[in-house]
């Protein structure tokens, strides 16, 4: 499900269209906008970052619709971070790759009032939303994408404004007030997390990397960050380095690049130790994130951690973390921002990344850090 997967995208395009427009031309035309919202669908089959954001518009419905059963349809890899949104009474996770048994699923569920379509370029979700079975049915109608055939009303999708102002302007016309909550998530306490957090005091996560196809034009050279956490390591406990289990080897190349002497303070590496709730837990008690564009970024700004994101190839204006309390650090020349979407790596020209300084992070650090 990876955004930039080629072999994924072509699929999705090439059979995904004409599956969505066939069955949009087949879809009921006797379906109304519904006066009351008791059951909601949700569908969301993408990144950690994606349903972070979507968590927020997920606390206005909750808000302005309490009597309302919600019910999350996901793929497996965002299913850890749906499961740390407030608002569901169930979440199902598709088997997407497997067509007639998620449409099997997809099927046993009585009838829902809405469904809310979040996908904003994938005929895949558009797909599966098709058949859940409901009284209307909203999403993106996406510039090039042709996707939007299936649903009742669809919102046009910008690619001027932050993702989360998408993500409203998709429930805006059911909307009961105009109070915008935040994103916000929960976490998994546990003995491994405890002791971690007890262990570390007063600690900064570092997290280097992202995740997905062309992921390296996301990463910044292990030599800047070594660089970085020797200057930053007199104001910590413990320089901490998470990372997922697939990033195990990275990541034990990166603790051997450590000079320990240069070091004002411990450091652990810990990619792959805890589940994505229990890394929620770290990041919930750590007293600042620097990360890599990537979900980690993401769920810091959910709990308003001061954080630090290093973004060079995604449009910040799009995608930074969405938080008070965080700033994205973006190249200080040459060309980035060049991912809307996020599978549009054919406009790079340059690796980016090399154009953010250790400097100019540092810098961005010590003002951050005199607010707290």
């Amino acid at each position: 499900m990876e955004k930039g997967n080629k072999t994924y995208h072509f699929l999705d395009r090439f059979i995904g269209i004409p599956a969505v427009f066939l069955l949009g031309l087949i879809k009921s035309r006797f379906r109304k906008r519904p006066l009351t919202l008791r059951k909601i669908a949700i569908v969301n089959l993408f990144s950690i970052g994606d349903n972070v954001l979507m968590s927020g518009v997920i606390r206005d419905l909750v808000a302005d619709y309490p009597e309302a059963e919600l019910v999350a349809f996901v793929a497996n890899n965002n299913y850890q971070i749906v499961k740390l949104i407030p608002g569901f009474a169930r979440i199902h996770k598709l088997p997407i790759s497997n067509f007639l048994k998620t449409v099997f699923l997809i099927r046993q569920e009585k009838r829902f009032d809405l469904v809310i379509d979040f996908g904003s370029w994938p005929r895949v979700s558009a797909l599966y939303s098709a058949f859940i079975k409901a009284n209307y049915k909203i999403g993106f109608n996406s510039r090039g994408q042709f996707r939007h055939y299936i649903f009742d009303q669809t919102i046009d999708y910008s690619h001027h404004i932050h993702e989360i102002e998408n993500y409203r302007n998709l429930i805006n016309s059911f909307r009961r007030t105009n109070i915008h909550h935040l994103p916000m998530i929960g976490y998994i306490k546990s003995k491994k997390s405890d002791d971690l957090i007890l262990e570390f005091k007063k600690y900064c996560i570092i997290h280097p990397w992202p995740g997905g196809y062309k992921s390296i034009l996301k990463q910044w050279n292990n030599k800047r960050w070594t660089e970085l956490i020797y200057i930053i390591s007199q104001y910590f406990d413990t320089i901490v380095l998470t990372g997922a289990p697939s990033d195990n080897e990275k990541s034990i190349d990166f603790r051997n690049e450590i000079d320990h002497s240069r070091m004002k303070c411990k450091f652990r590496e810990i990619s792959g130790v805890l589940s994505l709730g229990e890394t929620a837990h770290l990041i919930k008690q750590a007293s600042f994130v620097i990360s890599i564009d990537t979900g980690i970024a993401h769920m810091s700004a959910a709990f308003d951690k001061p954080l630090i994101c290093i973004q060079g190839p995604a449009n910040s204006i799009r995608w930074r973390p969405y938080s008070q309390n965080s700033i994205s650090i973006v190249p200080d020349k040459g060309t980035f921002g060049y991912l809307s979407f996020g599978f549009e790596y054919y406009r790079a020209k340059e690796n980016c990344m090399e154009n953010i300084s250790v400097v100019n992070v540092y810098q961005v650090f010590k003002n951050l850090l005199a607010k707290q």
